[in-house]
């Protein structure tokens, strides 16, 4: 019976950290997301833009493993395809359980996303 309980509760610390872990990737998708629409919709302007993530993911954002990159685009141009603007954040999981599965990629959040730079058109 003990023996019973003991496994029941490890597989519920378990789905606990599991579920942690999907919500903590599900913001930091969210504000990447955001944030490089915002930039990209700027001409491509990074600045801010790693104040910004920090501020919107809260404590684990200030996180000393947390690295949040900006990679500014170009608008296209004539002949030119442009490039992309990128935001890029990756950190360690906040489910600490999870981190017995060393640097795998369920113990490591790492999310980027990126917009096509636009430019403004004259009227």
């Amino acid at each position: 019976m003990t023996f019973g309980v003991a496994i029941f509760l490890g597989f519920l610390l378990l789905a606990t950290q599991v579920m942690v872990h999907l919500y903590a990737t599900s913001m930091v998708t969210a504000v990447a997301f955001d944030e490089a629409r915002r930039a990209s919709t700027e001409g491509g302007d990074c600045a801010g833009v790693e104040a910004r993530v920090v501020d919107r993911l809260g404590e684990w954002g200030s996180r000393p493993g947390v690295r949040v990159t900006c990679t500014a685009g170009v608008p296209p141009g004539p002949g030119t395809p442009g490039v992309p603007t990128t935001v890029r954040v990756v950190g360690p999981s906040p489910a600490r359980s999870l981190s017995i599965f060393g640097n795998q990629p369920i113990a490591l959040i790492d999310r980027s996303a990126s917009f096509l730079t636009e430019r403004e058109v004259a009227p």
